[in-house]
């Protein structure tokens, strides 16, 4: 559940002036080379995946009976100082959601959006050295009432804290793992943190040999070394099979 919508102090557009942010504010001449069948090329089309993302979230808004996003990029917001408070979401807009609509609701303007790597920059920390910071020229930000926002900024709006979608597997992990790399800026995570959380195998056995936590009893078959496991877990619950070569050990699996 929401928080009722408190009074924004900033004008809301009429119908006139609200303008939908579609595909053609987030990759320009994404129409352009049409193919023959009426398809867009996948090369030109959206390189990126910036406007699918984008059209996720204008669906789960309107899921949400929220109104769409309106494209305010053709006119930069300035004025962003070092002390402005820019919390960053990178990739998938669904799992972050509530957290995006929240923020607007509680602090607008500082939660911003970020569906495309190439929305953002990185440059060598002035604060932390051999850090990066990570600079924003264009993100989505939301406002009271789960209105929103696709906004271009000049100069880039620097993050103060970072997250997003690090799954390992998902098609948008590779570039929100790089863009979150070595910050100088707290993250919600990292695509390393990400692989070990969801390794049922390593999960179990920090429960279970450092937080002396019950785990189900665990039979674990893993091929080769698995250098992120001890040679021998003391785990409680918790039997490790190592196999050097998965041919020829159906009786070594039966018989554990």
């Amino acid at each position: 559940q929401l928080s009722t919508p408190q009074a924004s102090p900033e004008r809301v557009p009429s119908p006139e002036e609200q303008q939908w942010a579609g595909p053609e504010a987030l990759c320009p001449g994404w129409l352009e080379d049409e193919a023959p069948d009426g398809e867009v090329p996948g090369d030109s089309g959206d390189p990126d995946g910036a406007t699918h993302a984008y059209e996720r979230l204008q669906s789960a808004l309107c899921q949400e009976g929220l109104p769409p996003t309106l494209d305010c990029s053709a006119e930069p917001r300035t004025g962003s100082g070092p002390l402005d408070m820019t919390v960053c979401i990178l990739g998938s807009p669904i799992p972050f959601l509530p957290v995006l609509l929240e923020g607007g609701t509680r602090c607008p303007g500082a939660m911003v959006l970020c569906l495309s790597p190439s929305w953002a920059s990185r440059v060598p920390s002035e604060s932390c050295p051999g850090a990066w910071s990570l600079l924003l020229s264009r993100g989505v930000s939301f406002k009271v009432g789960g209105h929103s926002a696709l906004e271009s900024f000049v100069p880039p709006r620097r993050a103060n804290y970072v997250t997003g979608t690090f799954a390992p597997g998902d098609p948008e992990g590779g570039w929100v793992g790089e863009l979150a790399r070595d910050l100088d800026c707290p993250t919600g995570g990292s695509v390393p943190l990400a692989h070990r959380l969801e390794d049922t195998l390593v999960t179990r056995w920090v429960l279970a040999a450092h937080a002396n936590l019950p785990v189900p009893p665990t039979l674990a078959f893993v091929l080769g070394t698995r250098g992120d496991l001890p040679a021998q877990p003391a785990a409680p619950g918790v039997r490790l099979v190592r196999l050097q070569d998965p041919q020829g050990q159906q009786s070594l699996v039966q018989e554990e």
